[in-house]
Parts: C-alpha cells; sequence; structure tokens
C-alpha cells in the first residue's frame, strides 16, 4: 500500500509540478524579463502568507489527530484561515508597490493560491484514508487546465494580468470539479460518522495545535523566498526573472522526496506510536534513499546543468549553470531533511520544527545580503545552501536525541484534543 501510494503522489506532484514550470516557461517565451520578474516577485510575496495560513492542518489532518468534527472542523479552519490570507495578499499587494499591473497580478496570485489551499485540506482527508490517487488526480486536474488557460491566455493577447487569471481559475476549476465533491463523497460513504455540531471551540483548539508547524512552514517559506526579494531589491526584476526559472529545475528532485514523504507520514506516525522499531527502520531507509537520489541529480546536473538551461530557457540562461549547480548541492541536503522533518511530525515534536526552522532562516538573513552584494546569483544560491546545512544538522541532532530518551509511545502523537490543538 506504502509504494502504491507513494506512486500515485508522485504522479500527482510530478504532474502539478511540471505544469507550474511550463507555465513559467510559458511566460519566459511570450513576455519580458521584467514581466516575468513580476510574476515571480507575485509568487514570492503570496507565498509565506498562504504558507502560514495552512498551518500544515493537512499534515496534522494525515496524522489522524481527531477533532469533535472530524474533517469538517478541519475545513472550517482552513476556509478562515485562507480568507485571512488573501485579505493580507491583498493588502500587502497594493502598499508594497505604485504599479498597477504587480498588484493585480499579486491578487490573482492570491485567488489562485486560496483554490489551492483548499484543495490542500481535501488532499489531507484522501491522504489519512490513504487515497493517494485521489489526490493527484486532483493535482493533474489542476496543473494540466492551468496550463492550458494560461496559453490560451497568452495566445490571445500577450499579457501578463490575463495570463494570471487563466492561472487562477484553474485552481478553482480543479477544486469545484474534483475535490470539493470527491471529498463529500469519502464523508458521506459508509462507515463515516457524521458531525453534528462545529464550534468554534473546535476551530481554535486545531489552530492552537498546529500554530508551531504553521509557523515553521511560514518560516521555511520566508527561507525559500527570502533570496527573491534580496535580488529584486539588489539586482532588479530582470535577474530575478533568471533566478526564479533556474530554481524550478531542483524541484524535479524534491517531487519524489515529497511524495514518499506525503504517503510515508501515517505510516511513520502509527509506527511512532505503537512499534518503535519500525519508525525507526523506515525512517532510516527513507533517509538513506534521498541522499542517493540527490547524489546521482548532482552529478547529472554538473554534467549536463549548461545544455539544459540552454536547451529550455535560451543561450543566456546557459550562462548561469553554476547557479543551478550551488541549487541543486541545496536540494541534495533538502531531501533528508524533508523525511528527518516528516519523521520529526510523527512524533508529536511540532514546536521542535518551529526551532530548526527558524535556526535556518537566521543564517540565511545574516548571509544573503553580502553574498548577493558580492557574487550575484551565485551568492544567493550559496545562502541557501548555508541554511539546508544548519537544518539537516539541526534536524540529525533532534532525531538521535529522542530516540536515545525512548519516551513512552503514547505521549509522541495526541490521539483527541485536548482544549488545544513539518518538511
Amino acid at each position: 500500500m506504502l509504494r502504491v501510494n507513494t506512486s500515485w503522489a508522485f504522479v500527482g506532484n510530478t504532474v502539478y509540478a511540471g505544469c507550474q514550470w511550463a507555465v513559467l516557461v510559458l511566460l519566459v517565451n511570450a513576455l519580458s524579463p521584467v514581466e516575468v520578474g513580476t510574476y515571480a516577485y507575485a509568487l514570492a510575496v503570496t507565498a509565506p502568507i498562504f504558507v502560514l495560513a495552512g498551518f500544515r492542518l493537512r499534515h496534522v489532518l494525515a496524522t489522524a489527530v481527531a477533532s469533535p468534527g472530524d474533517f469538517r472542523d478541519y475545513l472550517a479552519t482552513r476556509l478562515l484561515t485562507t480568507a485571512c490570507a488573501l485579505f493580507a495578499s491583498l493588502a500587502i499587494g497594493a502598499f508594497s508597490t505604485s504599479s498597477r499591473e504587480t498588484v493585480i497580478v499579486i491578487v490573482l496570485v492570491a485567488l489562485a493560491r486560496s483554490g489551492d489551499a483548499v484543495s490542500d485540506i481535501c488532499h489531507g482527508l484522501f491522504q489519512r484514508d490513504l487515497d493517494m490517487r485521489s489526490a493527484a488526480a486532483g493535482l493533474t486536474i489542476n496543473g494540466v487546465v492551468s496550463v492550458l488557460l494560461v496559453e490560451a491566455a497568452l495566445v490571445y493577447w500577450p499579457s501578463l494580468p490575463l495570463a494570471a487569471v487563466g492561472y487562477a481559475a484553474g485552481s478553482w476549476i480543479a477544486l469545484v470539479s474534483w475535490d470539493l465533491p470527491r471529498a463529500a463523497r469519502m464523508l458521506n460513504g459508509p462507515g463515516e460518522r457524521s458531525a453534528k455540531h462545529q464550534t468554534w471551540a473546535a476551530v481554535r483548539s486545531l489552530l492552537v495545535r498546529a500554530l508551531p508547524l504553521g509557523l515553521s512552514s511560514a518560516v521555511n517559506s520566508i527561507q525559500t523566498n527570502l533570496p527573491r526579494y534580496a535580488i529584486a531589491s539588489l539586482l532588479g526584476p530582470a535577474p530575478l526573472a533568471v533566478f526564479a526559472a533556474i530554481s524550478q529545475i531542483p524541484l524535479l528532485g524534491h517531487l519524489a522526496v515529497n511524495a514518499a514523504s506525503q504517503a510515508a507520514l501515517p505510516q511513520l506516525a502509527k509506527d511512532a506510536r505503537l512499534l518503535r522499531g519500525s519508525y525507526r527502520a523506515r525512517l532510516s531507509g527513507l533517509v538513506a534513499s534521498s541522499i542517493g537520489l540527490g547524489a546521482i541529480a548532482l552529478l547529472l546536473t554538473i554534467a549536463v546543468g549548461r545544455r539544459l538551461l540552454g536547451g529550455i530557457y535560451g543561450p543566456g540562461y546557459a550562462e548561469h549553470a553554476s547557479v543551478l549547480s550551488w541549487m541543486m548541492a541545496t536540494a541534495v541536503i533538502t531531501f533528508a531533511s524533508v523525511f528527518l522533518g516528516a519523521g520529526t511530525v510523527a512524533r508529536g515534536r511540532f514546536g521542535a520544527q518551529l526551532a530548526v526552522s527558524t535556526t535556518s532562516l537566521t543564517v540565511v538573513t545574516a548571509s544573503l545580503g553580502p553574498l548577493v552584494l558580492r557574487f550575484g546569483l551565485n551568492g544567493a544560491a550559496c545562502s541557501l545552501l548555508l541554511g539546508s546545512i544548519v537544518e539537516l544538522g539541526a534536524y540529525t541532532v533532534l532525531t538521535v536525541r529522542d530516540f536515545k530518551r525512548e519516551q513512552p509511545t503514547h505521549n509522541l502523537v495526541p490521539h483527541v484534543l485536548a482544549g488545544s490543538m513539518q518538511p
């Protein structure tokens, strides 16, 4: 079952990420570097807001932490936080720039992320019930429709705002046509209990319980996007377009790692509660596999990186092959951290994830400005590499210490919310 779900998660994430990349390639080929940089900036502005608003509720749901109203409480919580994130994005878009087009693109990207956020909590329900095929179908619909609508918009009128409309529409079409109806069918299926009530107390409990994970995720998102803010401020939108385009390539390796992490999380949580030996063996195997995958990806990048960039984006991007190498080295280290982070979530160590993420962000923040000023785009990539090294070291120390303590298994992951309640 784990192998099947991992395969479906990989397929869904691969198609979705490939389509997101295809959207960027379409924009690069149809619009100016400044417009592509504006799109990248909109993604960078909205990402931390929606990641924080997500509170990693999907991970909490997938690890079978109960709530009085079950999934309906999770959905209500996600709707509330998504509305807050949309409002915050509108406010930041209005005050962060004087460009009307940039504000419009930020708003449209925020609308796209709103649809994705609601779909994500539906995917958490699928994940909890070990039905990654349904999640893969939702991601596939989202990605493919977005690409088709963006391409149609660019053919009709090469305009960034119109392309952003198509991008946002793809997210909402997937939500309305597949994710919500599929979730409703699962909730109304045999054996599913019907929630008689849904209180604000349950929503507050979920928010309090998931807050450390939400903050940790937001910190990670800020760390990922911080170089983009620095590049936009110090180097301009055209270099930002180059950096954003190159950063899409290491995501291919993240697909397999994230797919395996998503599929393994429910089983890791179960093993952490009941079978400590199986938990250690499973986590160790996942980490070892990620290191092997990362090493292969890094060697391929060194061998064919320049030709790959030239073939996809053009000769101007091939000149930045060293940036891709640094980014891939960062990805290799991050692969292991993803599984160690999933193991930390499975053990219920939500607060510890926040400490690890904050430490890594501090390193990136301190090193980013001097490195960008001295080495340009290479400096931005190296700053992320330093942060990933610190993150992996912290997760390794945390995991080893937890293993040595051998805490009672019934304290590792709460089964119910008692007035309260990453990678």
